[in-house]
């Protein structure tokens, strides 16, 4: 089921940020999607954890328990944190909303600041890294990498003035001041406007096309585009689209494996294109954090290099554009295979994620998803991705109001039903071509549920991108160009009149 919350306040816009926040709009990744906590630390008689960023100097960002508040509700930025890694969950580094940077260790510190806790990492590496220990009592335990070995973090409740409650990695073993509670605040990606608004009525007629690409920019090293950033990946995108008139036509860009920071400039460049407003919305995929019960956000690879600077590329994961008139939106958790055993191997596995939003005025619902990969080690006979079809049908025909239209797709790393592919399962998709209508379905009379190729593989080349609208939509265009460019699919595109 999926769990809401406020989406990437300066990445999207869509609430007012604090004096602090607007610092921080230089950066590229400000704030970022996740699930997003609040620390309240035990031992200092359950205040909660602040980051000090109007602090200077050596002490700018400090991590604090200080903060007083009968319920989270009272918290604000300087309290809250997104969870993210860049190890799959081995371990997990923290995000202050306040300013936008990761949380470091301060190994090379002396005195009683040595190992101190300050939200001033730029990007993610030993530093930054932390382990969660679950306690019997359901509290957590931080543990950091530190110059004499592992270190419990403590909160100093004992120091005084401006050190008070200060987050220190020093203790050999846990005991009140080294346990905290996570208090979940909810996920970044959703509007904060509760339920779907009503869609217009009666229902305009929609005339509009529909994009979907796996863009290939992080997790593939042999991809081009593996480290690129925003703007040369937006201007791909804003190209497919076809001429000024044609990419005028369109309500929706269905994106998969792109990085948080490439969202605001996918925006320009489409905005650029098209001469109106876009929003472009961002959801995670995750993985179980070690030695918890919760879950943090993939971080991208770092674009550029060593030798000229390595950039903070932010979380990985699905991304929806859609035109500004886009007023809710929100991300759903999908079923995902569980960390496991393999082959005497400790596994771990990405939990995949699907988004909708909503045009009201058009009446128009669209929703996005990447499914799980049929990888040896991940889903191989399918069982996870049937779940996570059948979740995309309960959440497009069972969580929608009526009223709406709704064309949904991404990359569902399965093949349609009549494929030739030698490839199985074959029954993922088989729900949604039963009640709704695909891109290149009745193409074939002999294998009416199968496509054009959108994955090109050595050997053999497949279907595993797909639009789909209502059954009673009219499709007059389905279009395959196979030109994969700097990523590893060809992008999907199509004219729907509904």
């Amino acid at each position: 089921m999926s769990r809401l919350a406020v989406l990437c306040t300066a990445l999207f816009a869509v609430i007012a940020m604090s004096a602090v926040q607007a610092q921080a709009e230089a950066r590229p990744v400000p704030v970022t999607a996740s699930d997003k906590y609040a620390l309240k630390s035990v031992g200092a008689g359950g205040l909660y954890v602040s980051a000090e960023v109007i602090n200077s100097g050596d002490t700018e960002g400090m991590l604090r328990a200080r903060k007083s508040a009968s319920s989270p509700e009272g918290l604000g930025s300087w309290e809250k944190f997104t969870l993210h890694t860049d190890d799959k969950g081995w371990t997990v580094t923290l995000r202050s909303e306040a300013n936008g940077n990761y949380v470091t260790t301060e190994r090379n510190d002396t005195g009683s600041h040595e190992n101190m806790l300050r939200a001033r990492g730029t990007t993610v590496g030993e530093w930054e890294k932390l382990h969660l220990e679950k306690q019997t009592d359901g509290t957590y335990a931080l543990k950091a990498w530190t110059n004499d070995g592992y270190k419990y973090v403590t909160a100093e409740v004992q120091d005084a003035g401006t050190d008070s409650g200060l987050l220190r990695a020093r203790a050999g073993s846990v005991g009140s001041w080294e346990k905290f509670e996570l208090v979940f605040l909810g996920e970044e990606n959703a509007s904060d406007e509760g339920g779907r608004p009503s869609p217009a009525s009666p229902a305009p007629a929609a005339d509009f096309h529909v994009m979907s690409w796996n863009v290939c920019a992080n997790s593939n090293d042999k991809c081009l585009n593996f480290r690129v950033e925003g703007a040369d990946l937006g201007s791909q995108i804003a190209a497919r689209l076809g001429s000024e008139a044609e990419a005028k036509q369109y309500r929706a860009v269905f994106l998969q494996e792109l990085c948080e920071s490439h969202a605001k400039e996918i925006e320009k460049a489409l905005e650029t294109k098209t001469d109106t407003g876009w929003d472009v919305r961002f959801a995670p995929i995750k993985y179980t954090v070690d030695g918890s019960s919760v879950k943090a956000a993939k971080t991208c690879h770092n674009a550029g290099s060593e030798a000229s600077g390595w950039k903070d590329r932010g979380a990985y994961g699905i991304a929806l554009a859609v035109p500004d008139s886009n007023v809710w939106y929100t991300s759903y958790d999908l079923p995902s295979p569980q960390n496991q055993t393999i082959d005497g191997k400790w596994e771990r596995m990405e939990q995949r994620t699907a988004m909708c939003a909503v045009l009201p005025n058009e009446a128009l619902q669209f929703c996005a998803a990447h499914f799980s990969s049929g990888g040896a080690k991940e889903d191989p006979e399918g069982l996870k991705r049937r779940e996570q079809g059948a979740k995309l049908q309960e959440i497009v025909h069972s969580y929608t109001p009526a009223g709406y239209r709704t064309v949904y797709g991404g990359d569902f790393n399965s093949v349609p039903p009549d494929s030739a592919s030698p490839d199985t399962p074959k029954d993922v998709m088989t729900s949604a071509y039963a009640a709704d209508k695909e891109c290149d379905e009745g193409e074939s009379s002999t294998r009416p549920r199968d496509g054009q190729v959108t994955k090109p593989l050595d050997g053999r080349s497949i279907k595993i991108d797909y639009l789909f609208g209502p059954s009673s939509a009219i499709i007059s265009a389905c279009d395959v160009t196979a030109d994969a460019g700097q990523s590893d699919h060809y992008p999907i595109k199509t004219r729907f009149q509904i």
